[in-house]
């Protein structure tokens, strides 16, 4: 297992799992704006009309991101992954479990948690600045920062006190990952 920090380092240190690493992240911003879109499908009804709307928002800022990655992809004359889908690894443990609003609420409040550790890692790095090859990789990822931010502030308030934390931990282990 490990720790975002070590995993940052390996990304940057290997163009080959950068390039994999940076079309995983298109396909999973892509991937969120999906799965947010089917849970308002199935659950939506038991949300309310401001859950609804932060929902929306927070989708519409997961698509936002998407075209930022998808700029770093062209920029860097990296394909773009042709048909995005993020559900094997951490959500094949976690979506079957789903199965109310508040559930898919704490699926995304873990999710967006665990998001922030590797992207606090790259916009906290300080060996990346300005005229650093990957500044233009730390600086997307500080701006999707507070957004990101934003959406484990929001889905933790929208899970009311539903738990999904050992399908969460069944994730990290699929994904080989340590959280500190």
């Amino acid at each position: 297992m490990k720790t975002s920090i070590e995993w940052w380092n390996e990304i940057k240190a290997n163009d080959t799992l950068r390039e994999k690493w940076l079309q995983r992240q298109y396909v999973g911003e892509m991937s969120a704006v999906n799965l947010l879109s089917e849970v308002l499908i199935k659950y939506g009804s038991s949300a309310t009309p401001e859950q609804m709307d932060t929902v929306i928002k927070v989708m519409q800022q997961e698509m936002l991101h998407a075209k930022w990655v998808l700029k770093l992809l062209q920029d860097r004359s990296i394909p773009c992954p042709v048909s995005p889908k993020a559900t094997d690894r951490y959500w094949a443990e976690v979506l079957p479990n789903i199965t109310n609003f508040d559930e898919a609420m704490a699926a995304a409040f873990h999710a967006e948690n665990m998001r922030l550790h590797r992207i606090r890692a790259i916009a906290n790095d300080e060996s990346i600045d300005s005229s650093h090859p990957l500044a233009d990789i730390k600086e997307v990822f500080s701006k999707i920062l507070p957004h990101e931010e934003w959406h484990e502030e929001t889905f933790g308030e929208m899970r009311n006190n539903a738990d999904m934390t050992r399908y969460h931990d069944k994730g990290l282990e699929a994904l080989n990952l340590v959280l500190n």
